[in-house]
């Protein structure tokens, strides 16, 4: 066969097919339809039918799991605004009192420098009060070392035990310092004895 020939058959096939190609689209996208006699009509509407009804059961089915899901959303929506609010008074809360917290914790470090500047001049005046007090019993042991035993032994039991052991402590003569014990009534001496130990 020749080309042209060829083309020709081509043409007149094409021609032919077209109607049926065209029947078959219309059927295809539902467009136009068969319609039988009888038992096979009635199957085929039966059958359409229950494709028509499973689809719509599907959509309502559909339309019912969205409804549900588009609810679940709204309240999930209202239970975080709610709880973002709460969170907001929370924050509020917690940043008055760590306002409340940082004011106390100023006031306790004024009250400390204040404490220390107290502890301080406590010391001072403590430290100053013993170095009078060692220096005046410094005085009063050059005193009572020069005088007799029997009678610095008479002045310093009118004296507190603390003050008496101070004088006798710091004395120089440790020979004069053992007359004006044994000068004193007995029990008195080994009292100072005890404190000049310590």
């Amino acid at each position: 066969m020749k080309t042209r020939d060829m083309i020709i058959v081509g043409a007149v096939v094409v021609i032919l097919s077209f109607p049926l190609m065209y029947l078959v689209m219309l059927l295809a996208t539902g467009n136009a339809k068969l319609v039988f006699k009888g038992d096979l009509s009635r199957a085929v509407e039966v059958g359409t039918m229950t494709r028509v009804q499973r689809s719509s059961q599907h959509r309502d089915s559909l339309i019912v799991e969205n409804t549900y899901l588009f609810m679940a959303n709204v309240e999930e929506g209202e239970r975080l605004v709610v709880e973002r609010e709460r969170l907001l008074r929370e924050q509020e809360r917690l940043n008055f009192l760590i306002t409340e917290l940082q004011s106390e914790r100023e006031k306790l470090e004024a009250e400390r420098q204040r404490f220390e500047k107290v502890i301080d001049l406590t010391e001072q005046s403590r430290a100053q009060g013993v170095t009078a007090n060692a220096r005046r019993a410094t005085d009063l042991a050059r005193v009572y070392q020069a005088m007799k035993p029997k009678e610095a032994a008479q002045i310093l039991e009118t004296l507190t035990d603390t003050q008496a052991a101070d004088i006798l402590r710091a004395m120089t003569d440790d020979r004069q310092k053992a007359r004006i014990l044994s000068a004193m009534e007995t029990e008195r001496a080994a009292s100072l004895s005890q404190r000049m130990k310590n």
